[in-house]
């Protein structure tokens, strides 16, 4: 796939936000076993859109996130939540990758969607969860372990209009992203909740027991009642099919591979015909999500699960050259794989500018049809490496 040269470059310029220098780097190494379909730096499909990129109304009773039926107010929260190494046994065998045994997260199973993008060039990655259709239930009152944000997640908010919770982040000056916001004019609107700061005591908590600095806990909903009343997020709302049209001359796909370049950072996702969900491991380990900070049980943890995986192809540039503070290069355009119904679709994607919504389309140049249900949404570089195989 050709490098996308990001209009996010022109705008980082405007701000005053320096351009990453670039130096030659040894590359990442790749582990998978390339079996089935590989794909990794696949030509840039330069798909024709059918319509333009913009943002979709919402329907009447139904969620803009998950195409289920949904009555509220929109006004979604984003969260920053850590991707350790962590270790569990499975059938009798040690597995050490990330975000497993004592390192899952909690709250998971409320999140609308799951974002995956690189947090070092290496290959190790951050997760975001998306929560929009059970807060006005009043859910989640607790998510984490919550960490810091990136240039990537500044723009994440900006697309999705949403409120960002995250313990702090880079202070460098070519690569503030306090001083981002402020040119984005988000610090002025009260949706940013920097939990390393002292303004929300009563909504964070370091839960006992987890290995610091993975053990920051947060009120979602607590947070999300202190953003103004006067706020409104430009609707973002996908669209969805109650029958996916990506069946016949589409290619099967129920297990899917992602190595992002660090071996203990390879998950999996496997279809599970009778639910038409994509079930997501980490390494060979199911990726759980506890219930709570308060209920870390194995008996009340959630498989994560999927209607809809979406590998977005996104360019990374490192301020500096420094492999901890990536730039995703998530407006402009590039090659979307796809993965609906078990089945693949060799898509494409369309962000016009920083305050325009993420559009993907299908291979025939349509605004793609979600199939209704959660969705995780991996930001994968073009040379990271991403197989998939039919049935086995």
């Amino acid at each position: 796939m050709k490098r996308i040269i990001s209009v996010l470059a022109v705008i980082m310029l405007a701000l005053g936000i320096a351009v990453p220098a670039m130096a030659a780097v040894k590359p990442n190494k790749y582990s998978l076993p390339l079996d089935g379909t590989v794909l990794q730096n696949v030509e840039d499909r330069a798909i024709t859109t059918a319509t333009p990129a913009e943002r979709n109304p919402i329907i009447a009773g139904e969620s803009p996130t998950t195409g289920l039926s949904w009555q509220g107010i929109y006004l979604p929260m984003l969260v920053q939540i850590s991707n350790p190494e962590g270790s569990i046994d499975v059938n009798g065998k040690t597995v050490k990758s990330a975000g497993i045994g004592q390192r899952a997260p909690w709250g998971g199973a409320y999140a609308d969607i799951v974002y995956e993008g690189i947090l070092y060039r290496t290959g190790e990655t951050r997760i975001s969860f998306l929560f929009s259709d059970t807060l006005e239930d009043g859910e989640p009152t607790s998510a984490g372990p919550v960490r810091s944000a990136r240039i990537g997640h500044v723009l994440l908010r900006e697309e999705w209009q949403s409120g960002l919770i995250y313990a702090g982040g880079p202070r460098r000056e070519e690569n503030n992203i306090a001083e981002m916001f402020q040119e984005l004019g988000a610090s002025d609107k009260g949706v940013l909740f920097d939990l390393l700061t002292n303004k929300f005591q009563d909504y964070r908590q370091r839960v006992q027991g987890v290995k610091s600095p993975d053990n920051l806990d947060v009120n979602v909903v607590g947070l999300r009642n202190q953003i103004p009343t006067n706020y409104t997020a430009a609707p973002h709302a996908f669209l969805f099919a109650d029958a996916s049209p990506y069946t016949d001359g589409y290619d099967l796909a129920y297990k899917i591979n992602l190595d992002w370049g660090h071996e203990k950072w390879i998950s999996h996702f496997v279809y599970d015909e009778t639910e038409n969900l994509y079930y997501r491991y980490s390494g060979n380990a199911p990726y759980l999500s506890y219930a709570s900070a308060s209920d870390r049980s194995e008996e009340n943890q959630t498989w994560l699960s999927f209607s809809n995986v979406i590998i977005q192809r996104v360019s990374y540039e490192y301020t500096n050259n420094n492999k901890i503070m990536p730039v995703m290069q998530s407006v402009g355009k590039g090659n979307a794989d796809i993965f609906i119904g078990g089945r693949y679709i060799p898509g494409y994607w369309v962000r016009d500018s920083i305050e325009g919504p993420t559009v993907f389309y299908d291979d025939a140049g349509n605004e793609l049809q979600f199939t209704r249900g959660k969705t995780f949404i991996a930001h994968l570089p073009p040379e990271s490496l991403c197989t998939f195989t039919g049935v086995e």
